[in-house]
């Protein structure tokens, strides 16, 4: 869980990470006033317990458990608290940025609008980290996609995938240079992911942008370390239109084509893929097999199981998956 980078306008850095998790909920009940935490102190405090998270000093559960105790158990309300403090701090920071004055000088409009911005980003960083801590109890998907706008192709794919009630572990694939290349670097990302023990059930790589380059090859050989350490990679066979296939991601257990949605025949601008599911776009259909292909992966399924428990689900709806 990667939480570089979080900057809240008006907010200090997060204390000190060697505090022990007892120093850290100590003191709280001096600052919940009326059963409300200061939202600038309840956002300090989970952005320590994440760092003291990644950084090994506690465990998952120990960090559950401290951030479920600011709120008496109500982990959920907390996220969502936490979400509603950065989005009002925000909105009272972008305000104060364009209408008050600051030495006698007021902010410009460009500047109050960028402030406004990076705190909204920050805020959205800081809700994805907290919903990937505490989890939903069912599987992870790591979402290899465009995540450089609040709202973009990425979200409206890692909403799907949250929505049919699985984890989005978000990869931003879009930070300029060669996309293969970008997709190889998430793509190891996600192998170290798996290394260090945390769960991943399935990769979704549902971008449409699927060029060869000299980076391709090692887009496959990251695809096939992958599965051969179990986890399935589902991704779009593209809207190229019929005959064309993914060569990128050749080699994925799951490349998926659609069927406009209520339609069990293939799309005529999709790919050709070795599954069918419902979208809008071969991105739609993508998100919707990689969560069936994700709770395979949870059940134990080997690879070849999942695609073929996959494929015999799509059979089994009359040829395409339904959509979520």
């Amino acid at each position: 869980m990667a939480i570089a980078g979080i900057s809240l306008p008006g907010i200090a850095p997060a204390p000190n990470p060697g505090v022990g998790v007892q120093s850290l909920l100590g003191g709280l009940s001096s600052a919940q006033a009326g059963g409300q935490l200061d939202p600038n102190m309840l956002m300090q405090i989970i952005q320590m317990i994440m760092q003291m998270l990644q950084q090994g000093s506690v465990s998952q559960e120990q960090a559950q458990q401290a951030i479920e105790g600011l709120t008496g158990g109500m982990g959920t309300g907390v996220g969502m608290q936490a979400g509603a403090a950065g989005e009002a701090g925000n909105a009272g920071n972008a305000g104060n940025a364009g209408g008050a004055e600051a030495a006698g000088a007021t902010m410009p409009a460009a500047a109050a609008a960028g402030q406004a911005q990076e705190g909204m980003n920050g805020a959205r960083q800081l809700g994805d980290a907290f919903a990937g801590l505490l989890g939903s109890g069912g599987p992870t998907v790591a979402v290899l996609d465009d995540f450089s706008q609040a709202g973009g192709h990425g979200d409206q794919i890692a909403g799907m995938i949250a929505s049919d009630g699985a984890t989005a572990a978000k990869y931003n694939i879009n930070t300029g240079g060669d996309l293969a290349g970008n997709i190889a670097n998430s793509l190891s990302g996600v192998i170290s992911r798996v290394q260090s023990g945390a769960q991943v059930d399935a990769v979704n790589l549902s971008q449409q942008m699927f060029r060869s380059s000299g980076n391709s090859e090692a887009v496959q050989q990251r695809i096939a370390q992958l599965q051969a350490m179990g986890i399935p990679v589902v991704v779009a066979a593209g809207n190229g239109g019929p005959g064309q296939q993914n060569t990128l991601a050749r080699g994925a257990a799951l490349q998926v084509e659609n069927s406009n949605r209520g339609s069990e025949a293939r799309a005529g601008s999709s790919g050709t893929g070795n599954v069918r599911s419902e979208g809008t776009f071969t991105s739609q259909a993508t998100a919707n097999v990689s969560v069936q292909a994700a709770r395979a992966h949870q059940q134990g399924q080997s690879v070849q199981q999942i695609q073929q428990t996959v494929q015999q689900q799509a059979a089994a709806q009359g040829g395409s998956l339904n959509a979520k």
